[in-house]
């Protein structure tokens, strides 16, 4: 104790402006070289407190041939680091550029040497700290050639995020404001040191928005222990500007793998509001555990694509959520990707076509919906509401709504599918409507 006591003493707790660097916020000096000092300085000096004051800090730079030494602004193996900005602190990245087809790889993407730079990419950093700071990639000017159609460009992605976090450990994230990135407004996930991968562990986002981004609000590839709390990521591909979207423009997509897995992400009082693409997107339930999205708004209105909620995940609970589907589709089950098991409960949730369907009969496929208020609020019906399909079923103790005139509307066929299951009980549905019970082993529904 003695020991560790005296340690603590002997370190040096070091406070500097982004200024000392040379920076100026004045939104049209160049700030690339002053981000670089920075973070070199944060590299080499422990528990440094590095503060941003009012005003914008204009990078210039951007990448623009193949191996560019503009590069990134890499914070590496920084401990103890402190981002502090304040009311007013502004990064603004230079978007003003032409994206032209120079090659492409091996999957035949077509992809570009010029790309935005990220001023922020920290890699195996500990005890870190980022807040009150806005970050703009500004890809509203960005422009590159047609492509074929809207979801077929003319390039690809490149590596333009804003927040990118690489295996690091015991992060908090606070009061961010990340748009108009040409790729994601945050990226987190982790990487290999001498052949073995590392996660991004012990990660808190509060009070951060990941709006108007061309690819997705958030990407994570690679998070153990992740908590979300009073976050939105929304608007995802719709940018302004001739530039378009990136694919799958989503609000947030997990994109676990062999190595990367995902594991214990709490989403707490989080929106997903009207992502060109899906609002929450996750289907790799092999790598993907302990997703959890309690009192979260999700609106997939206004998606221009049939996903709007996707989790296909190895333990998942939806729980006191508000969903509005529209005429999108949540998934929770994959015959090509089995081992789903999720809970849906105590949520209103409403659409204006089929919304709902899983049909799955691999006992690795789990599903639990029980306490939910689900409406269709369209006055008229050409098929059933949802399609409940999986052996391994409870649907229990819900509302259904349909109106009394979308009842009529469908005057043959069923209004919803509860079949196969192990129970149905409890549930209330309108009167009038017509359920497909064959199959379920017990029905006790009034």
């Amino acid at each position: 104790m003695w020991i560790y006591a005296q340690f603590k003493k002997k370190q040096q707790f070091i406070s500097i402006t982004i200024e000392s660097f040379g920076a100026i916020a004045d939104g049209t000096t160049d700030c690339y070289y002053p981000f670089k000092l920075a973070s070199l300085y944060a590299a080499s000096h422990a528990n440094t407190t590095i503060t941003f004051g009012s005003g914008t800090y204009y990078i210039a730079k951007y990448r623009s041939v193949d191996n560019d030494t503009t590069d990134h602004i890499h914070w590496n193996n920084c401990s103890g680091l402190k981002l502090i900005g304040v009311t007013g602190t502004k990064i603004s990245l230079n978007g003003t550029f032409f994206r032209n087809w120079d090659y492409s790889t091996s999957d035949c993407s077509k992809k570009s040497f010029t790309s935005g730079l990220s001023p922020f990419w920290f890699d195996n950093c500990s005890d870190l700290e980022i807040r009150n700071m806005e970050i703009t990639g500004n890809c509203q000017n960005t422009t590159r050639a047609p492509g074929s159609d809207e979801n077929n460009p003319s390039v690809t992605e490149s590596s333009n995020i804003l927040l990118r976090l690489t295996k690091c450990t015991d992060v908090l994230v606070d009061s961010m404001y990340l748009h108009h990135a040409e790729v994601d407004g945050l990226w987190i996930g982790g990487d290999r040191i001498g052949g073995v991968w590392i996660n991004t562990t012990n990660i808190t986002v509060t009070n951060t928005r990941c709006l108007n981004n061309c690819r997705q609000g958030l990407s994570a590839g690679g998070i153990s222990n992740g908590y979300f709390k009073n976050c939105e990521f929304s608007f995802s591909g719709f940018v302004g500007g001739t530039y378009g979207h990136n694919d799958p423009a989503a609000g947030v997509d997990l994109e676990p793998g062999l190595l990367h897995f995902d594991d214990g992400i709490f989403f707490e009082d989080c929106k997903f509001e009207n992502n060109y693409g899906g609002q929450f997107l996750c289907a790799g339930p092999l790598y993907t555990s302990n997703l959890t999205l309690l009192k979260c708004t999700v609106t997939a209105v206004g998606s221009q694509k049939n996903q709007g909620i996707t989790i296909l995940t190895n333990g998942a609970l939806i729980d006191s959520c508000i969903i509005s589907m529209g005429t999108r589709d949540l998934k929770i089950t994959n015959v090509a990707k089995p081992g789903s098991k999720i809970t849906i409960r105590n949520s209103t949730i409403d659409a204006t076509r089929n919304f709902l369907l899983t049909e799955s009969s691999n006992p690795l496929d789990s599903v639990v919906i029980e306490n939910n208020d689900i409406s269709y609020i369209g006055s008229t019906m050409t098929t059933n509401l949802f399609t409940l399909r999986t052996t391994k079923l409870k649907f229990l103790n819900n509302t259904i709504y349909i109106s009394p005139a979308a009842i009529a509307s469908r005057p043959t066929g069923f209004h919803a599918v509860v079949a196969n299951a192990i129970i149905s009980s409890g549930n209330v549905f309108s009167s009038g409507m017509r359920v497909d019970y064959s199959g379920t082993t017990t029905v006790s529904d009034p």
